[in-house]
C-alpha cells in the first residue's frame, strides 16, 4: 500500500514539474471579459477568403433582379483612419424601389443608409485593431431583403483597447443673446437619418441663429456608433449645433440593446437632468418605458419630484421623446401618466416631444388630461427630417395638427420671455403652420 501511495505521489510531482517547464497554462478565454468592440481571436489571426463583394438576388415570385455591390473599400484593404464605405444597388426588371441599405460589421448592425448614393464614413478608431467582415444587404420596398454582399477588412488605427469616453456631460445653457435680441430655442426630433430633408431642416434652424437647440431623440436606424457619427454628428446635420445642444434619448437609440453609443457621443449624458437658461427651467427625461421605469415609485419620478420642488422658476419646459398623448401612428404612452400628473401638480408650462413624425399642438391640459387654461401645453415635433407619418385617430383636445408629406418637415422656434414663450412651427420651405404665445404657469 505504501508503495502505491509513493508511486502516485511521484506521478503527481512529475505532472507539476511538466506543467511548470512547458509553460504556465493561460487563463481560459471563456473566463476573460471580451468587449463587443473586440473581434474574435480567430478573426484576428486569419482573414476570410470567402468574400462576395457583389451578389445578385430576387424573391422567388418577382420579375426583377437586384445586384448589390460593396464598391469601396477593396476587399482585404487595410484601414488606418476614417474610411469611406460605399455600396450600389442596381435593379433590372420591375423595380419595386429601395427602402435602405443596411451595413454590418462582423454581423452586428453598423448603419442603415436610406438615400442613394449609399455611402458613409467609418470611424475605424472606434474599433480595436484586427480583422473584420463588412457586409451589406438591401431592403426593397416590397419588403424583400436581399442576400448579403461581404468583404474582409483589416483595421490598423492603433486602437488596442475598446475606446472609452471619460468626459462628464454638462448641460448647456446655450449662448447668450445679443443686446436687444431675443433668446431663440430650436426644437426638433426624429431627423437624424442622413436624408436630404434632414439637411433642409438643419439649414432652417441655422437661419434662426439659435441660442439653444433641443434634440428630441431618435438617430436612425439603431443609434449605433457609426450612425451617431454620420447621421447626427456631421456638420451637415444636427452635429452643427452640438455646442448649444441639450439632448434627450429616443427609442431608436436602444435598438441595438442599449443606448451606449448615445451616451458615448454625449459624454456620458444621464437619463434625466435639468438646467436653467434665459429665466426658464428646462428638464430632460427618459420616456423609454419599460426600459426606464416611470411609475410613481421609480427613481426618475422621485428625482423629478425633487427637482420641481427645489426650483422656483415661473416658467418650466420639459422635453422627452415619447408623448403622453398622441393621435399619430406611434400613439401615446399611457405609462407616463404619473409623470404627467406630477408635472401638472408643479405647474409645468410646456412639454416638448418627438416620436410621431408630424406636428401636433394640444390645448392646455390638467393632470387628468382635461382642458384647463392653467394646464400643460404639449407640442409634438417629430418632423426633423426622417419620414412623415399620417394621423391614425382624432382628439378634440388637439388644437392644431399637420401632416402633409414632405411639406411637413420642419422645426419649432421658441422665443423665451420672462413670463411666456412665443412659438412657431415652421417648415423647411419657410411656411409658418402654427404660432402663438404660451403663458408661464409656475410659481
Amino acid at each position: 500500500m505504501k508503495k502505491i501511495i509513493l508511486i502516485l505521489a511521484s506521478l503527481l510531482v512529475l505532472v507539476l514539474v511538466l506543467v511548470w517547464v512547458f509553460g504556465r497554462v493561460p487563463a481560459s478565454k471563456a473566463a476573460q471579459k471580451v468587449s463587443t468592440f473586440v473581434p474574435s481571436s480567430k478573426a484576428v489571426q486569419k482573414v476570410s477568403t470567402a468574400d462576395s463583394p457583389c451578389i445578385s438576388d430576387s424573391s422567388s415570385s418577382s420579375s426583377y433582379e437586384a445586384k448589390l455591390c460593396i464598391g469601396a473599400p477593396a476587399s482585404q484593404a487595410v484601414l488606418t483612419g476614417n474610411s469611406s464605405i460605399t455600396a450600389t444597388v442596381d435593379v433590372t426588371g420591375s423595380n419595386p424601389g429601395i427602402q435602405h441599405v443596411a451595413f454590418y460589421l462582423n454581423g452586428a448592425m453598423l448603419l442603415e443608409d436610406f438615400t442613394a448614393p449609399y455611402t458613409f464614413t467609418l470611424p475605424v478608431n472606434q474599433w480595436v485593431d484586427g480583422n473584420y467582415t463588412l457586409s451589406a444587404e438591401a431592403l426593397l420596398r416590397n419588403q424583400y431583403t436581399t442576400k448579403r454582399a461581404s468583404i474582409s477588412l483589416i483595421f490598423k488605427s492603433g486602437t488596442t483597447q475598446p475606446p472609452e469616453n471619460t468626459r462628464q456631460f454638462r448641460p448647456t445653457s446655450g449662448k447668450p443673446s445679443a443686446p436687444g435680441q431675443p433668446f431663440v430655442v430650436g426644437v426638433a426630433g426624429d431627423g437624424a437619418g442622413g436624408d436630404p430633408t434632414e439637411a433642409d431642416v438643419v439649414k432652417l434652424i441655422s437661419s434662426w441663429n439659435p441660442n439653444l437647440f433641443l434634440y428630441l431623440g431618435d438617430v436612425y436606424e439603431s443609434g449605433t456608433t457609426a450612425e451617431m457619427f454620420n447621421w447626427y454628428g456631421s456638420s451637415e446635420f444636427f452635429g452643427r449645433f452640438k455646442a448649444i445642444t441639450d439632448p434627450t434619448v429616443g427609442n431608436h437609440e436602444y435598438l441595438t440593446g442599449n443606448d451606449s453609443a448615445y451616451e458615448y457621443y454625449w459624454d456620458n449624458v444621464p437619463d434625466y437632468y435639468s438646467f436653467n437658461t434665459a429665466g426658464w427651467h428646462f428638464i430632460s427625461l427618459n420616456s423609454n418605458s419599460p426600459r426606464m421605469p416611470v411609475s410613481a415609485t421609480s427613481a426618475e419620478y422621485k428625482w423629478l419630484q425633487a427637482d420641481l420642488a427645489a426650483d422656483s422658476s415661473k416658467c418650466t419646459a420639459v422635453f422627452y421623446h415619447q408623448p403622453y398623448l398622441s393621435i399619430g401612428k406611434e400613439g401615446g404612452r399611457p405609462a407616463l401618466v404619473d409623470l404627467w400628473k406630477l408635472m401638472a401638480q408643479y405647474h409645468v408650462t410646456l412639454i416638448l416631444n418627438g416620436h410621431d413624425h408630424e406636428y401636433q399642438r394640444w390645448v392646455p391640459l390638467n393632470g387628468d388630461g382635461q382642458p384647463s387654461p392653467t394646464g400643460i401645453t404639449q407640442l409634438v415635433t417629430g418632423s426633423g427630417g426622417h419620414s412623415i407619418t399620417p394621423f391614425v385617430s382624432s382628439d378634440s383636445r388637439v388644437a392644431v395638427k399637420y401632416s402633409d408629406g414632405k411639406a411637413t418637415y420642419g422645426a419649432m422656434r421658441l422665443v423665451l420671455n420672462p413670463a411666456s414663450a412665443d412659438f412657431s412651427f415652421i417648415t423647411f420651405a419657410g411656411s409658418v403652420i402654427d404660432s402663438g404665445t404660451i403663458a408661464c404657469q409656475g410659481k
